[in-house]
C-alpha cells in the first residue's frame, strides 16, 4: 500500500493529515518571513534597523456639550407647560434643533408627549465628534434617545431626532 492510497483510505486520516500540513505551512512561512512578532525581524529589509513606527493619536470629543442639549431639549419638550400652546411650545424648541427637526415639530402631536419631566442622570450611547446619542431618562421610568449633532454654523450642539428609547441601543 502506497502513501496515497494509505491517506485516501479514511476521510479521517485525510482530514488529519491536511490539516496538520496546513498548519507546518503556516508556522514555516511566518517564521521564514518574520511575521510571527516575536523574533524581533525587521522586516525582511536586511539592514538590522526598526521598522518606522507611526504613531496616531485619536482624541476623544467632550460628550458634555452633546448631553447639555439633549437635557435641555427634554426638559422643554417633554410636556407643555400649564396655558402653553402648541405655537409656543415649537418656537420655544426650534433654536434648540436643527433646521429639519424645528420642521418636523410642527407637526407634532403635542398630546403624544411624555407628560413628565427628566431625572436622573443621562446616559451617553454613542459619540463622535459632529454627533452624539443621548438616553436621557424620565420621571415615569422610562427614557428617551435623543440625537444631537454639532450646530449648523454655531459651536452649540442642535437636536435632530427624538424617539422612544426602546430596543436593544
Amino acid at each position: 500500500m502506497d502513501f496515497r492510497d494509505w491517506l485516501f483510505a479514511s476521510p479521517r486520516r485525510l482530514i488529519v493529515i491536511s490539516l496538520a500540513a496546513i498548519i507546518l505551512i503556516f508556522v514555516a512561512g511566518s517564521t521564514l518571513f518574520g511575521n510571527d512578532g516575536a523574533s524581533g525581524s525587521s522586516g525582511g529589509s536586511g539592514t538590522g534597523e526598526s521598522p518606522a513606527v507611526v504613531s496616531t493619536s485619536a482624541s476623544v470629543p467632550d460628550s458634555g456639550a452633546y448631553v447639555g442639549a439633549a437635557v435641555t431639549f427634554v426638559k422643554l419638550w417633554a410636556e407643555l407647560r400649564p396655558g402653553e400652546t402648541a405655537e409656543q411650545w415649537q418656537a420655544e424648541l426650534s433654536p434648540l434643533t436643527t433646521q429639519d427637526y424645528a420642521k418636523a415639530l410642527v407637526t407634532t402631536d403635542t398630546a403624544t408627549l411624555p407628560g413628565v419631566p427628566p431625572t436622573g442622570e443621562p446616559v451617553v450611547r454613542f459619540l463622535a465628534q459632529d454627533s452624539a446619542m443621548i438616553a436621557v431618562p424620565l420621571s415615569d421610568g422610562s427614557s428617551v434617545l435623543v440625537t444631537v449633532v454639532a450646530g449648523e454654523g454655531t459651536s452649540e450642539p442642535l437636536v435632530s431626532d427624538v424617539q422612544p428609547n426602546a430596543g436593544d441601543y
